[in-house]
């Protein structure tokens, strides 16, 4: 006897690969794996003919909180996260408009936040911004957060671009990397970016007269980005911790990241879809602007190469809810960073699967159980395997919609796929065997997320 079953599907599991099979679902989690019509009785019976069935995406990436209040955030975001076949969020959260060093305090709010409006699961890593934040790191392992953000970029004048003051040098950086190093499971993610030669080449590129997307490219070039992997990975070897590259979007930054994997580095390399779809040629402009940024069509291509061989092991949108307001003016005017949780999976199946021949199981490697490894969530998320928390994504692989924002849910007001036509959607989401979204449509309630601790 089932809570529920989902009869003739197939299961894409990222352990075991793709088969057809009927799913049961008891108290939440994943019970049995059935062969095709195995008799069982269960309370709802849902069929999914001519449906995939993945593992609920794990977002890896995301900024609730930034512009808009944290509580409203995870309501809308979360919401847009469910449309998406996304169950599990996690949020990079800092304290970054204030000058004087501020512990995470708030954190009982922010988790009170989660339990009330979460209509997905919500994880958190910390950010790292002050030298006596780090000296709190094993607090918060004990509140349950293993991940901490540590910004290479935003050091000095370059921080003020986004309203962000930065008190990590790398001398702090190696010293609370030391201090990760003693705990197996804890996690160092780094934002890497040179800012003194940034700093330089914006003047450069301003007096070029250039006011597009390539312009930004020569603004924050990709050697200065693979110059701090590079450095980021040395430290992090000298630590002893393990390290995660965020948003890698350039060849040569690629190439660094491998290096420090086969040199041995503990290294998980992560990549966004903007840097599957999009380059410095794009005109899309102002709306794709980014930190860092898209680059040229060899640096797209090469992204792809490592993602299809497994160099590159996670996907994460970068997700921040940005008004269409905030991209207002040229390439030096608008604010960096967009939406993109709702579209994640329906742009991976369409580039990746369709367009590249990228196999389910390995689409649903990157974007669920290799987040899941990584920080600290299996063997309750990530996986279909019995025991697992019923989170799914009913996808049809056939299924083309045009992209309009307005149907995201999300508190942003565009897309960069607006207009845009994505072969395979998901069609219903489900989180601990509820469904929560359906066909487009959210019905799920405010609160059914819950906070991960880890």
């Amino acid at each position: 006897m089932f809570d529920t079953i989902l009869r003739h599907g197939t299961v894409v599991d990222p352990l075991t690969g793709t088969r057809p099979a009927d799913l049961g679902i008891r108290g939440g989690r994943v019970a049995a794996i059935l062969a095709p019509g195995t008799p069982a009785t269960a309370g709802e019976v849902i069929d999914v003919r001519g449906r995939h069935l993945f593992p609920g995406l794990i977002e890896p990436h995301t900024h609730i909180g930034f512009l808009n209040p944290f509580a409203a955030d995870v309501v809308s975001e979360t919401a847009s996260a469910a449309i998406g076949g996304v169950t599990t969020v996690f949020s990079f959260h800092r304290h970054y408009q204030s000058a004087a060093p501020k512990p995470y305090d708030d954190f009982p709010d922010l988790v009170a936040a989660i339990s009330a409006g979460a209509h997905v699961d919500m994880a958190i890593h910390l950010g790292m911004l002050t030298e006596s934040q780090t000296r709190d790191i094993e607090r918060y392992l004990d509140w349950g957060v293993s991940s901490f953000k540590f910004y290479m970029a935003y050091r000095g004048e370059d921080g003020k671009t986004v309203g962000m003051i930065n008190e990590i040098d790398d001398g702090i950086m190696v010293d609370a990397f030391a201090v990760l190093g003693r705990h197996p499971h804890a996690v160092a993610c780094v934002h890497c970016e040179n800012t003194d030669i940034i700093a330089r080449r914006v003047r450069t590129a301003k007096a070029a007269g250039g006011a597009d997307l390539a312009a930004w490219n020569a603004a924050r070039p990709a050697f200065a980005e693979a110059e701090h992997v590079r450095r980021a990975g040395y430290f992090a070897a000298v630590a002893g911790c393990n390290l995660y590259y965020v948003h890698i979007g350039a060849a040569a930054s690629l190439e660094e990241a491998i290096r420090e994997k086969a040199r041995g580095g503990r290294v998980t390399i992560e990549t966004c879809p903007h840097y599957l779809t999009l380059t410095e040629d794009s005109s899309l402009g102002p709306l794709a602007k980014v930190n860092p940024p898209v680059r040229a069509r060899a640096d797209l291509e090469r992204i792809w190469e490592g993602l299809l061989a497994g160099d590159i092991e996670t996907v994460g949108t970068d997700h921040c809810a940005m008004p269409r307001a905030r991209k207002a003016g040229d390439i030096w005017q608008a604010a960096p960073g967009f939406p993109g949780m709702a579209t994640l999976l329906a742009v991976m199946l369409d580039e990746g699967h369709h367009r590249r021949g990228m196999a389910l199981d390995h689409i649903a490697r990157v974007l669920s159980y290799n987040a899941a490894r990584r920080f600290n969530l299996l063997p309750r998320k990530g996986t279909l395997q019995p025991g697992a928390d019923a989170d799914i994504a009913v996808v049809d692989l056939a299924l083309a919609r045009r992209v309009e924002a307005r149907a995201l849910h999300s508190s942003a007001d565009f897309s960069l796929q607006e207009g845009q036509t994505l072969r395979g959607w998901p069609v219903m989401t489900l989180l601990r065997g509820k469904v929560v979204a359906r066909d487009g449509r959210l019905v799920g309630r405010a609160g059914e997320g819950r906070y991960l601790g880890r």
